[in-house]
């Protein structure tokens, strides 16, 4: 599996721009959907248009899975 890494460039949908964008993978910090957790310095796929986070890279699970954990104890 290809790791993403900051500035590659990939494609995908956009649910702000409802259509297929281009997207440049940057480190920021994400609130989870429910905004109860923040996860800090997560690397993601951000649309060049809208400037909204529109993925995350599988690598980044065990990230995510630790501030969870984190949370949680």
């Amino acid at each position: 599996m290809k790791k993403a890494k900051e500035n590659d460039k990939s494609k995908a949908i956009c649910v702000n721009c409802e259509s297929v964008v281009v997207t440049t993978f940057q480190y920021r910090d994400v609130p989870l959907s429910d905004k109860s957790v923040v996860v800090n310095n997560v690397l993601v796929a951000v649309c060049d248009n809208c400037d909204g986070v529109v993925s995350i890279p599988h690598q980044e699970a065990e990230k995510i899975k630790q501030t969870l954990n984190n949370v949680t104890e």
